[in-house]
């Protein structure tokens, strides 16, 4: 979408971009055989440009400060940056000698190409927020709204709670309780090997679960075993329905694994990669909840 000061550009390759006048210009990128990218933004575009990018790894990330670039150097006074999955969120600390602390070398880069605002989607953690330059961050409340509203969960009353899968979560889901109306909470935890990190075993703490519905909410799923194990105590302790709703999801856990240990769906969206849907996987599109500005809502 493009306004006479405004544009909106959804980052793919190829990508038709329209220029300040409205017309139809083109995004050339391909990369030279012995690895750098080239970018070019072939027509002149308008003083406002947004980008809106889903990170897909690191080269991913060149390629968008390789855009940033072409942009400026084209036209472009004003860019905000939609980035709803920031990288390096769950490496926010060093914990041991020689790590690098990825997500200050992350925020460094984008604070580096002065955006006029950064805009993330439910982050993994607030050091993200505290090293991010003129960050916005969007909570995942109309998400989960949505998800309630799908299974019709205001009407389950007391049968409903959310369910916080570790200690980690516990500040954003009280939060997310009381913008809900104040749902009940139930609090889990893991417990770790202090030396080596594995998981051995999951806690939860209430017995009052006979007959409820549990959504657990979380900000990723990764390859899962977290909520494999949290669903099996769940059901153990009487849950009569699960239901999993993660902002951003990796792709790589087992869905059939998730489904045996009694979750009954799982929610999440395309923040990182388009998945095939199905019924028990059920994708939003991430820019609904974004503020995008043109039509990719």
């Amino acid at each position: 979408m493009t306004t006479a000061n405004s544009l909106v550009i959804s980052y793919s390759v190829p990508h038709v971009v329209p220029n300040a006048a409205g017309q139809s210009g083109v995004l050339k990128s391909f990369q030279f055989g012995s690895g750098e990218y080239h970018v070019q933004v072939a027509t002149p575009v308008a003083e406002h440009v947004e980008i809106l990018f889903r990170y897909q790894g690191d080269q991913s990330i060149l390629q968008l400060i390789l855009l940033t670039d072409a942009l400026r150097r084209h036209g472009a006074k004003q860019i905000d940056l939609l980035i709803p999955y920031f990288p390096g969120a769950r490496q926010d600390r060093v914990c041991n000698e020689g790590e690098a602390l990825s997500v200050k070398v992350y925020a460094d880069l984008m604070n580096q190409q002065h955006y006029q605002k950064v805009c993330l989607f439910d982050p993994h953690s607030d050091v993200v927020v505290a090293l991010l330059n003129q960050v916005q961050v969007i909570k995942n409340h109309h998400f989960i709204q949505e998800i309630l509203k799908e299974h019709q969960l205001q009407e389950a009353g007391d049968e409903l709670v959310l369910v916080s899968p570790d200690a980690g979560s516990n500040k954003k889901i009280f939060e997310l309780s009381s913008k809900l109306g104040g749902l009940p909470v139930v609090r889990a935890d893991k417990i770790r090997d202090v030396r080596t990190g594995a998981i051995l075993d999951t806690e939860v703490f209430s017995n009052d679960l006979v007959g409820k519905t549990a959504l657990i909410v979380d900000d990723i799923c990764a390859g899962g075993r977290t909520f494999i194990e949290l669903a099996k105590k769940l059901k153990a302790k009487g849950c009569a329905k699960i239901i999993l709703a993660v902002s951003h999801y990796e792709g790589g856990a087992d869905v059939n694994q998730l489904a045996a240990s009694g979750i009954d769906a799982l929610y999440t969206t395309n923040s990182l990669t388009n998945l095939a849907q199905s019924e028990f996987l059920q994708i939003k599109n991430i820019w609904r909840f974004m503020p995008v500005q043109g039509d990719a809502k």
